[in-house]
């Protein structure tokens, strides 16, 4: 059982988080599903190149921006090499680092060059980081045919966190790297004691950002 004011999280953090990071969940008696969602796409190996679109526009009506703010970000790993002995394998090509895309806007990877690589899969992570109830988010994946014309294809489309409306919850005080408790002032009172589900953590060196799947939560002091 976690200890009062905690939450407990699977894995341990990647980065040291102050009390300057807010947390991103939701309230589980209202709705069920999360705050934050992975997506992987795998790209066809006869293409040269790809992009992802996240498309925060989705579901507007007219010019009227509806919706949330999210974070976003896209990584892809590639097989660059194959042997009768070994596989060479690039990690966490960056496309997109966690990035604010406002409510009625686009944001755009930077396109990821297919050119030598046998297999390639996209890891798309979208997180809502506001508190207005949110329409959905269209991420768009596209491939090239040829290298240097700017023509592409369409290959992949779905919409994330549509029909969410997110909670935003303190971390009380600094939470180290390498730990697996936060604390979190009342987290039962603050809706945080709803366990098996991915939430985010917005960090002020937003590259630190990360998504965290939460195990346990204390009692309120």
């Amino acid at each position: 059982m976690a200890a009062v004011d905690t939450i407990v999280v699977k894995d341990n953090l990647q980065f040291t988080h102050a009390d300057t990071t807010d947390i991103f969940s939701v309230d589980a008696d209202k709705q069920a599903g999360e705050a934050v969602q992975t997506q992987g796409v795998v790209l066809p190996a006869n293409v040269l190149a790809a992009r992802v679109l996240i498309n925060n526009a989705y579901g507007n009506t007219a010019l009227t921006p509806g919706g949330s703010q999210v974070h976003a970000r896209v990584r892809c790993t590639e097989v660059t090499g194959v042997t009768t002995t070994s596989v060479t394998k690039v990690q966490n090509v960056q496309a997109l680092e966690w990035t604010a895309v406002a409510a009625g806007s686009i944001q755009e990877s930077s396109e990821i060059d297919l050119t030598n690589v046998y297999d390639a899969m996209l890891h798309i992570d979208v997180a809502i980081t506001g508190t207005t109830a949110h329409l959905g988010t269209e991420v768009v994946v596209q491939v090239r045919k040829e290298a240097t014309v700017d023509e592409w294809t369409d290959w992949s489309r779905f919409v994330m966190l549509s029909g969410k409306t997110a909670i935003n919850v303190g971390v009380a005080s600094e939470a180290a790297s390498g730990q697996a408790v936060i604390a979190v002032t009342n987290p039962v009172t603050s809706n945080m004691d709803h366990v098996g589900r991915c939430i985010f953590l917005l960090d002020a060196t937003v590259a630190n950002s990360e998504i965290c799947y939460q195990t346990e939560c204390g009692a309120d002091s």
